[in-house]
């Protein structure tokens, strides 16, 4: 690695601090000694400086919470049951939230592969009020397999949604997504049109009642918002989801990614018990009605998957 010196308002060449440890000097922004026109080789000192392993940083996380909510974990890849409410992705508005991501970090930060150029992270989307598994890998293999089976379609996935109204049969909703980035809105249109993204999103309903569908939810593609989009676009928006044109609750909506099936791996988790009860409550049913609806929900999406 090797780069030209030029010079700047202080005649001397600017040079980034870190690929110059031997030379710089703390009082001043530019490197001693270089006259313009000079190359210099500084592959030895990125070599050492990004190799040098991060300063240690004070924990952030309790390890042995967070061991409870890992729902499937190997080698490759970490699973984690992501709660409502939590960030996946730090954004302009997470403020001092910490991310999910740099919490998975700083837990893996002992055990990971020591790569330059690969750092744990999440390897597909959770919306934040989405609770449910989300997945992180661990090595440069263990996500690139993940990434390739889901461009493949070799890797399901399935949720668990309440939906205003009756659905009253399975349903495959098969548009295209207009995404509008300001507002942080995705918007659906006929699949004839010639802009947008292809969607497709399969619900099929396993409880109804009070106006109200307890549907599973499977994604075929992976559009931002797409469930709450789609459903919305074919009349039946998440109960709560009044961004999306849902009804209004106090707790917003209820959207839980259930199983995740990549591979061999077979990876489930039933939404918790505030999940169950805030179900039952506007569905006007007993909290076991609902369990046994959402442990229906998975165990068919896993039959049809792996079976059918």
């Amino acid at each position: 690695v090797s780069f030209a010196a030029s010079t700047a308002a202080t005649d001397a060449p600017l040079v980034p601090k870190a690929l110059s440890p031997l030379v710089w000097d703390e009082s001043i922004t530019y490197i001693k000694g270089i006259a313009e026109g000079d190359t210099v080789d500084v592959s030895e000192y990125l070599v050492e400086f990004a190799s040098e392993p991060e300063k240690e940083k004070k924990p952030c996380i309790n390890r042995d919470n967070l061991k409870k909510r890992i729902a499937y974990e190997d080698d490759d890849i970490l699973v984690l049951n992501k709660r409502k409410g939590e960030l996946v992705h730090p954004d302009s508005k997470s403020g001092s939230f910490t991310t999910l991501d740099r919490i998975v970090k700083d837990y893996l930060a002992s055990e990971c592969e020591k790569a330059i150029s690969f750092s744990p992270g999440p390897l597909h989307r959770l919306d934040r009020n989405t609770s449910g598994l989300i997945a992180f890998g661990k090595t440069a293999s263990g996500a690139r397999e993940f990434s390739t089976a889901i461009q493949k379609h070799e890797t399901g996935k399935c949720y668990i949604a309440l939906l205003d109204g009756t659905l009253k049969e399975k349903e495959t909703w098969h548009d295209k997504l207009i995404r509008n980035e300001e507002s942080n809105i995705s918007r659906g249109m006929p699949l004839s049109s010639v802009h947008g993204d292809e969607a497709i999103t399969i619900a099929t309903p396993f409880l109804t009642s009070e106006g109200l569908t307890l549907a599973q939810i499977e994604i075929k593609t992976g559009r931002t918002h797409q469930i709450r989009c789609q459903a919305s676009y074919h009349g039946h928006p998440l109960a709560g989801d009044t961004k999306y044109k849902g009804s209004t609750n106090r707790n917003g909506y209820y959207l839980h990614s259930c199983c995740i099936i990549a591979g061999k791996r077979t990876i489930t988790a039933e939404p918790d018990g505030n999940f169950i009860s805030d179900v039952a409550t506007l569905m006007g049913c007993s909290e076991n009605k609902v369990r046994t609806a959402i442990e229906n929900i998975i165990s068919t999406f896993v039959h049809n998957f792996r079976y059918l």
